[in-house]
């Protein structure tokens, strides 16, 4: 899905003639192969998926390419899978919130974790509140990091020989 895309309801057919060129199309059942693609091997892709499958009930072309284009991107990461390096055990944590807040006024915000370069949690979604500004959402997405950093922390105590002393979070600022 390419991440400048603004997908939203007001692009759902509106004329008989819209609506007769996605009646054949199968978009519910792209979306449902792709939300068990998601689930099963692919987490990469539960964001875009959950996207998508706000729409089922009135897709529009737009919405059409944009599942097309997740298909697309799973044939190409086809040979992709996460490692772990042995020299060291080193967690890292990435958080970042997209602040525009387009049509529900909820801010997108998730978070990331790497032990030696491979992810081993992450999430991304809608936040619950809506933020009055972009500050507000940032100090939400930490506040939920923070919460995973110390269960992560707890469960590095238990598998790890070594343990983890610090946890560098990183928010990700695109200028």
């Amino acid at each position: 899905m390419d991440v400048q895309a603004r997908l939203t309801s007001e692009q759902a057919p509106a004329s008989v003639a819209e609506f007769a060129t996605m009646h054949n199309i199968p978009y519910c059942e792209a979306v449902g192969t792709l939300n068990w693609a998601a689930l099963a091997t692919c987490p990469d892709i539960s964001f875009a998926v959950s996207t998508m499958a706000r729409f089922a009930s009135n897709p529009s072309p737009a919405h059409w390419e944009a599942v097309k284009r997740i298909f697309c991107y799973l044939a190409s990461s086809r040979n992709l899978w996460l490692s772990y390096g042995k020299a060291r055990h080193a967690l890292i944590g990435y958080t970042d919130t997209d602040g525009s807040m387009a049509e529900d006024h909820h801010a997108i915000s998730g978070y990331t974790f790497l032990i030696d370069g491979g992810a081993i949690l992450w999430s991304f979604k809608w936040q619950e509140i809506v933020s009055l500004s972009t500050t507000e959402s940032e100090y939400v997405v930490v506040t939920h990091s923070v919460k995973e950093v110390l269960w992560l922390h707890q469960q590095t105590l238990e598998i790890l020989v070594e343990t983890v002393e610090t946890v560098d979070i990183v928010d990700i600022i695109v200028i």
